[in-house]
Order: structure tokens, then sequence, then C-alpha cells
């Protein structure tokens, strides 16, 4: 297995500056966490009139910037909110600002809302699984081919072409988000990791990562060479009855925009620093080997020097 490797989830519709974020970053590059991640979404909800969403692969130019040396990604980027041979091109440019460090994290697409906001048609399942693999081949195409032609159900480029090719190779890491049948049988096929999320326990994920094994062997791939990351949702606090004050505190924000969201994906730990290493170690003894962690909004600097100084050391 590989090493142990922790990163941070940010998700730009709950309200964040630039700055916030920037500050998120600088601090976990400067703890030690591996990466961060910024979800693809366009609003949070259609009550949040006013509040800040920035675009995540304009976030993420940005944070290649100003930062060194954390790997960075979305987590993940609709499929379909870019043309494939855009967003392959989006990808290879970012692999260079960053100076290698861009995760091509990708996903079928799912937040209905968005899709009828911005005018997008909203597929059936199917049809975003097949435009997710076909976009997955386009751009590992056009990483790779001096041109491009690929002719797929969905999409179709000709001649296509990309340069710089990106500055890793053979191509940019591949991470899949999505835990469905046919999700993980395009992890199978096309994969170099594999993002389970959100708020599941470590039980759920067995029967799901015997299903991946099954496909790999179907597809003659290498199941112990896709790595396997677990969106994780963690309220922390250092004492039971810190602990308990934070829920009362939550409990009391549950009219919320913000709060209401989050009904829906509630945290899958919450507990004392020690408690948490138990749990992770859980996941670790499943297979996982990184961690991508969301702490509660407004809270993640405070949690991840917490995270970092009591939890880390113990997994």
């Amino acid at each position: 297995m590989a090493d142990l490797d922790f990163g941070i989830q940010i998700e730009p519709q709950f309200g964040f500056t630039y700055d916030d974020i920037k500050e998120i970053a600088l601090e976990a590059e400067r703890l030690g966490f591996e990466s961060i991640w910024v979800s693809d979404h366009f609003f949070l909800t259609k009550e949040n009139i006013g509040t800040n969403c920035l675009e995540c692969y304009t976030t993420l130019t940005a944070l290649a910037c100003d930062t060194a040396t954390l790997r960075l990604g979305p987590m993940v980027a609709g499929q379909s909110y870019r043309s494939p041979a855009l967003l392959a091109n989006i990808a290879a440019s970012l692999d260079h600002i960053s100076g290698g460090r861009l995760n091509f994290g990708i996903g079928a697409g799912w937040k209905v809302v968005e899709y009828e906001a911005y005018g997008y048609g909203f597929p059936k399942p199917m049809a975003r699984i097949r435009q997710l693999e076909e976009t997955i081949e386009i751009a590992k195409a056009m990483w790779t081919q001096e041109k491009a032609t690929y002719r797929g159900k969905y999409y179709c480029v000709e001649d296509a072409l990309c340069y710089p090719h990106p500055v890793q190779k053979p191509h940019i890491p591949v991470w899949v988000g999505g835990t469905g049948y046919q999700t993980l049988k395009v992890s199978a096929k096309h994969a170099d990791a594999i993002n389970f999320a959100w708020s599941q326990p470590p039980e759920f994920f067995e029967d799901k990562l015997g299903t991946l094994r099954k496909h790999c062997q179907r597809y003659g791939t290498d199941y112990d060479a896709i790595r396997k990351s677990a969106g994780l949702m963690i309220t922390m606090e250092e004492s039971p009855e810190e602990l308990e004050e934070e829920l009362r505190d939550q409990r009391d924000e549950k009219d919320t925009p913000y709060r209401r969201y989050l009904s829906r994906q509630p945290p899958n730990i919450v507990d004392t620093p020690e408690a948490v290493a138990e749990r992770i170690g859980e996941y670790v003894g499943l297979g996982f080997d990184h961690f991508i962690l969301r702490f509660n909004y407004g809270q993640e600097i405070e949690k991840m020097r917490l995270f970092a100084d009591k939890v880390m050391d113990r997994i």
C-alpha cells in the first residue's frame, strides 16, 4: 500500500472568498497535508442569492500560483460543464502552471438544479456515465497524441491539438469520483485513483471495493494499482464536553441554507481526535491510503491544526 496521504476539501459554494481559500491552502501546505481539492459547483441552492461560489478551475489556477508543494484537483469536475476537449486543454495548462501538481478529478455530474439553471441538458444516468468515459478517453488522447481524433456516441474531436502536453507522464492522474456500479466500472477501466464520498462508514465500502475488484478482473486492470481515497466529513473537538457544545451550536443553526444542505450529508465521523484516528484506521484496514477531509465551514484552519497535531501520527 502507498503511504497515507491527507487532503483538504474546499466547497466554494459555501461562500468562501479567494483570500479564505488561499489562507486554508497555505496553512494546509505548512501543516504537511498532501493536497487541496475544490468542488465544481455554481451555487449551493437557489436560496443563496449573494453567496460567493468561485469557479473551480479558476480557483485551482490561482492556488497553483500561490502554493508550492500541494497537489491540486477538482473533487470532482462535472464532466458535462465543459466540453471534453476544452477540459483536457484546461487541465494540461494547469498542470504546467502548477509544475505537474494536478490531479484530474472527474465525475458524471449530479446536481440537476445547476444543470437547469445554467442551461445544460441533464441526460439519463447511463448517458452521463458514458459521457464520463468518453471525456476521460478524449482527455488521455489529447494529452498523449500529436493530434487526437475520437468519435464517440456523445462526443467527437477531429485532429484536436493540446500543447503543451501535461508535465506528468504518461498523463495527468485521473481521479474518478463516485460509488455507483457503473461508475466503478469506468474507474476499473480508466482511473488511477477513485474517491469514495461522502458520509459513509467503512462497512459501506466493503461491498463497493469488491465490485471494483470484479470489474478490474473483467477488464484486466490491476486493482492494487488504483488508489482508494475516502472523502470524510469530520466534526472533531478535543474533549467530549467541547464536542457536545459544538453539536448544540450546529443544531441551533439547522434552519440556515448551509445546514439544510448538510443535513442530507451529515458528518460520518463525530468525535475526539483519538477516536477519529481509530475510525480512520478502519478505512486503512480496507485498503484506503488517501483521505480527503472536509471540516465545518469556517473552522477549517482550526481543525486542520488539531488534526495535524493529534490525529495524523496516530494512524
